[in-house]
């Protein structure tokens, strides 16, 4: 059984991070360590994970209650370690999960953290789950997504598995992504579909993508493709990091049988929803033009005319604050 290591980041969401927890301590593959980043800004996500670690927490709300109850008493060992400490560390840590007190410099730079610990430190023949914290998965998830490469016997490949709607469970979000180079626009392909299994022999075309809330990769991939690209604050650090590997020859799959259920910006949304949303499309946008003009810079212009239409939109919203920043960020790429 090869080791599978977890990698999750919380951002100020600690009660969706820690039902995640409980799904992932409920599976069915057993050989796993959790590495967990925390970027909130203030104690409460970080005191609370500590408390379901040391078995303090008490009930989980969840609308998964038979994939995480009943709540097991769990004896895991644990390390809590700076961002600093954990990077530059050229031992690998015994210990089962590992919490991380971090700032918050954006996803692929979280990311970036473990993943830099696991180059220097993890493994041969291990496997590496950067998994969203707003998710739970379904109990043979895990061993679906190791079992892909017992099949295929290709190390060569990072998979994706099929991530179903959180509160709409019988419908799927998404199967994999698509990529629109002439307006760097994305979809999700079977977004909204009741999953009556359409896409269970669905083969990746050139413009699909494997959606960033969850991507399973041999250790040994990540050695050749290296770290996520940190210039991406929010989104499009996936679709980077699928351009680097196509030019490394290294391939992508799906593992249809593994079950995902995601809430979907959740990371993102919550207390101050309106606000946070605004952030979530600074970045959509600034991400987009950014990953436009490094990979496909024939159509730039063609996506920067879309972005004017769109700022248009928003200023006809009554959002200036928010377009103001746009374009300041623009200015600055």
């Amino acid at each position: 059984m090869n080791k599978v290591y977890i990698i999750l980041v919380n951002y100020k969401k600690y009660k969706d991070t820690i039902e995640c927890l409980e799904s992932i301590y409920n599976n069915g593959y057993s050989n796993f360590n959790v590495l967990l980043v925390d970027n909130s800004p203030e104690d409460d996500s970080y005191e609370n994970i500590e408390k379901w670690l040391d078995n303090e927490y008490g009930s989980v709300e969840t609308s998964f209650p038979e994939l995480l109850y009943p709540l097991k008493e769990k004896s895991i060992s644990y390390l809590k370690i700076s961002e600093d400490l954990m990077v530059n560390s050229k031992k690998k840590f015994d210990e089962q999960f590992i919490l991380i007190r971090a700032t918050n410099r954006g996803f692929a730079a979280a990311n970036n953290i473990s993943l830099q610990y696991l180059i220097n430190n993890g493994e041969e023949n291990s496997f590496i789950w950067i998994l969203n914290n707003d998710t739970v998965i379904d109990k043979q998830c895990l061993i679906n997504l190791t079992n892909f490469y017992a099949d295929e016997k290709d190390f060569n490949t990072l998979i994706g598995g099929k991530l179903m709607h959180y509160y709409n469970r019988l419908y799927i979000q998404a199967i994999v992504a698509d990529y629109n180079k002439v307006l760097s626009s994305t979809s999700h392909i079977g977004d909204g579909e009741l999953d009556e299994g359409q896409y269970d022999s669905y083969k990746i075309k050139p413009s699909n993508y494997i959606v960033g809330a969850s991507l399973f990769l041999p250790i040994s991939y990540l050695r050749k493709i290296g770290l996520l690209n940190e210039e991406y604050f929010l989104f499009y650090e996936e679709l980077d990091w699928k351009q680097k590997a196509e030019k490394l020859n290294l391939g992508f799959g799906i593992a249809h049988n593994a079950v995902i259920y995601h809430k979907e910006s959740e990371s993102i949304a919550g207390k101050g929803a309106a606000k946070n949303m605004d952030v979530a499309d600074y970045y959509s946008i600034i991400s987009r033009l950014r990953f436009s003009r490094r990979w496909y810079p024939y159509y730039f212009p063609i996506v920067a005319l879309g972005v004017v239409y769109a700022l248009i939109k928003r200023l006809l919203q009554g959002r200036l604050t928010l377009v103001k920043k746009i374009t300041i960020g623009i200015l600055k790429l």
